[in-house]
């Protein structure tokens, strides 16, 4: 036969032909239950003559992707020997491009058959599988999705998450303070809500303040209602003062404290008539606040008086009538004149004059002067116990024999009508000059001396005449006859050196005395204890005259800084901003101050200087 032929000579090459090859004659069937005759292969499900006589043949099938499996139309050959690479002798490979998928290969999780079997993940354990929206690599709580691979590429095996649109949020994050449950553990804000500052607790430093999460959610904050900033109000007259430092603060709907404000529009908080609803009135003063001074009353300034009599005076005192005029002014070395009105000039009535007071060309120190509101006469008193009474036009004079060799008037008053007058000298003694003059003798030294109504008289000075010296205070009174003293208690001055040198009886209750190194103490008519007064900030000023505007709490008070005067106002708040000098203040020693309102006073001092407010 021809295919005959056809095997031996493939089987002399040890290559053997398909059995495509070798039909001639069709061949008998075979597979495993009909086996072939002696000398023969089984190919292709029929029986051929064996190429390779009584060696045994092998038939093999190609294996593309040479995993040991040919598929079952896979092209054969009959080898004699050895199998070569990329054949095999086995069939049923249902993936011959695969050389993980073959009879009894290992199931994957791959959506393929491995094994053959005609099924997919045969006998594979299923994963389960949760959207993960956010993709932070937990997904949404939930019963998933049972598959071998993952439905999608938003889906992940690890579930947990509480809120899967936002990444921040997954059970390996870190606790925010931010009301959320961040962590996914079922509660939100648990690292803040114990300890100092825990969420929730109440808190100091807003009105019904309470512990709240922080911009960076990284901790709590106090939060509620700001209160409102207080301020000082030291005048109680609904404004702070301006350009000050919060004082305190006020929650809504509480009342607010005495002496506080919640603004800063005072520009003088210790005076009561200065803030931004007063009116405007000739005082020298911004009363309303609003940086101008008596604007649209064209009613002057504080400034010196020009006129030839006073050029060049060493002034030591002024006296005012209540009504404004006359004015007297006296001084060192016989100076004495007086303005009768506002439209006339000063007139001299000095030591060189007809109308002098003493004996003619006199060079008498006069010290302190005293107006009668009864008849308008004034008394001066001076050097050597000498006393006048001027009328405008003459003056009784006479010289009272003082026992010290120095002694000198030192200051003057009148009360009653018709006036009784007392004067007081610098070795302690009260002069009482009713009819004949009497004396009534005392410790110390007198500087200053004024008059609480008819019945009561104040006479500040210092113990002793020779340093350390000790502020006192007298009282004389009508109901003892003006007799023994009693003196009162100054609270405050221990280790104090110095003596007061002027004192003022606003009336009962607001008695002010003041003296050296800024001494200032204040009493009343109801009690023999006196209060020291903190001097006003900056330098320490040397006291020497004081005043006050019937009808108010105020003192005006003069002092000095060195050979400088200075004016400043006193009032129960403390101490307020005086008039200012125009243009400014003087550079010689101011000596005393006399005034009938705060819309009237006068200043003197050294010099010639003579200051009036106000002075066109």
């Amino acid at each position: 036969m021809r295919w005959s032929v056809a095997l031996l000579l493939l089987f002399t090459a040890c290559s053997v032909p398909s059995l495509e090859e070798l039909q001639g004659e069709r061949p008998l069937a075979c597979d495993a239950q009909h086996a072939c005759g002696a000398g023969q292969v089984c190919a292709l499900g029929a029986c051929q003559e064996s190429p390779c006589g009584s060696a045994s043949p092998s038939v093999a099938y190609l294996d593309a992707d040479g995993d040991g499996f040919a598929a079952v139309n896979a092209p054969s050959r009959v080898f004699c020997g050895a199998v070569p690479a990329g054949y095999a002798t086995a069939l049923g490979d249902c993936d011959d491009t695969r050389a993980e998928a073959y009879p009894g290969a290992p199931e994957r999780c791959n959506g393929l058959d491995d094994n053959c079997d005609g099924q997919m993940e045969t006998g594979f354990v299923t994963r389960v599988w949760y959207l993960d929206h956010d993709r932070d690599s937990f997904g949404r709580n939930g019963p998933g999705t049972e598959a071998c691979d993952p439905p999608s590429e938003l889906h992940v095996e690890v579930d947990g998450d509480c809120n899967d649109e936002r990444a921040d949020i997954h059970p390996n994050a870190v606790e925010a303070c931010n009301g959320v449950d961040d962590n996914c553990d079922g509660r939100a804000d648990e690292l803040f809500t114990e300890g100092p500052g825990a969420l929730g607790t109440a808190c100091t430093e807003f009105c019904n303040g309470t512990y709240a999460c922080n911009d960076a959610q990284t901790g709590t904050v106090c939060v509620g209602t700001p209160p409102t900033p207080l301020y000082a109000d030291a005048d109680s007259d609904g404004e702070g003062e301006k350009d000050s430092a919060p004082a305190g603060e006020l929650c809504p709907d509480a009342p607010m404290p005495p002496m506080m404000a919640a603004n800063t529009l005072d520009c003088d908080d210790a005076d009561p008539g200065t803030n931004t609803q007063a009116m405007e009135v000739c005082d020298g003063l911004d009363n309303d606040c609003d940086g101008q001074v008596d604007e649209e009353m064209s009613c002057g300034s504080l400034k010196r008086v020009v006129d030839p009599v006073l050029a060049w005076g060493n002034w030591r005192t002024v006296a005012v009538h209540p009504s404004g005029y006359p004015v007297w002014v006296a001084g060192l070395g016989g100076r004495l004149a007086v303005k009768m009105d506002a439209t006339s000039a000063f007139v001299s009535h000095g030591g060189d004059t007809a109308t002098r007071c003493g004996p003619a060309g006199n060079l008498l120190d006069w010290h302190a002067a005293w107006i009668s509101p009864n008849n308008s006469y004034v008394f001066i008193v001076g050097e050597d116990g000498h006393i006048g009474e001027h009328n405008g036009g003459s003056c009784s004079s006479f010289q009272f024999d003082l026992p010290g060799k120095n002694d000198y008037f030192s200051s003057v008053v009148g009360v009653g009508s018709p006036a009784q007058v007392f004067a007081v000298s610098t070795l302690g003694h009260l002069y009482e000059f009713t009819g004949a003059a009497q004396r009534h003798d005392s410790t110390g030294r007198y500087w200053g001396l004024h008059a609480n109504g008819n019945d009561a008289l104040y006479a500040v000075g210092s113990t002793g005449e020779s340093s350390p010296l000790t502020p006192l205070v007298n009282l004389y009174a009508r109901s003892i006859t003006w007799g023994t003293p009693a003196a009162h208690n100054l609270q405050g001055i221990a280790g104090y050196n110095g003596g007061l040198r002027a004192v003022w009886a606003a009336d009962s209750t607001h008695i002010y005395a003041v003296g050296d190194g800024g001494l200032v103490v204040k009493g009343s008519g109801q009690s023999r204890d006196w209060e020291r007064v903190l001097p006003q900030a900056g330098p320490v000023l040397n006291y020497v005259s004081v005043a006050a505007p019937p009808g108010t709490m105020n003192a005006y008070v003069i002092g000095n800084e060195g050979n400088a005067g200075r004016l400043q106002r006193l009032t129960p708040h403390g101490w307020a901003k005086a008039p200012a000098f125009t243009p400014s203040a003087p550079s010689v020693p101011l000596r005393d101050i006399a005034m009938t309102s705060s819309s009237n006073f006068w200043v003197v001092g050294d010099d010639g200087n003579v200051y009036h407010f106000p002075e066109p």
